[in-house]
């Protein structure tokens, strides 16, 4: 059990670093879970995965904000505020495409982020 566990647990972090690499086998995953008896519990369900994907889409934002902020040794002020604007926007479109049937978790989640964001920004 403990190794099991210890599996999937390695299989999540990476998942957490990874993401779109982890999408690629989401039923290697499932599979593995439902072969673990101590893991039935863990099972995603359909809509957990597709939460799991629009998560990642999003996260490809940050993920180019991040390599922006990086390209240089000390990034200038107004670059900073285009790329902190920029993601305020992304999310702001996301925000207001999302349908009903998203988590209001997941909602709440942007929205925090959005808030933050402004938070930096002014």
């Amino acid at each position: 059990m403990i190794c099991t566990l210890s599996l999937y647990l390695l299989i999540l972090i990476s998942g957490l670093w990874n993401v779109g690499r982890t999408l690629n086998y989401c039923e290697t995953i499932d599979s593995f879970v439902l072969r673990n008896k101590d893991l039935h519990n863990l099972k995603l369900s359909n809509a957990d995965w597709e939460s799991i994907k629009l998560v990642a889409s999003w996260l490809k934002s940050f993920r180019s904000a991040t390599i922006e902020m990086s390209t240089t040794k000390s990034p200038m002020l107004s670059m900073t505020h285009v790329i902190f604007q920029g993601l305020q926007d992304d999310i702001k479109g996301i925000l207001h495409s999302l349908s009903d049937s998203v988590s209001p978790k997941i909602k709440l989640g942007l929205t925090d982020a959005h808030c933050k964001l402004s938070d930096y920004y002014y």
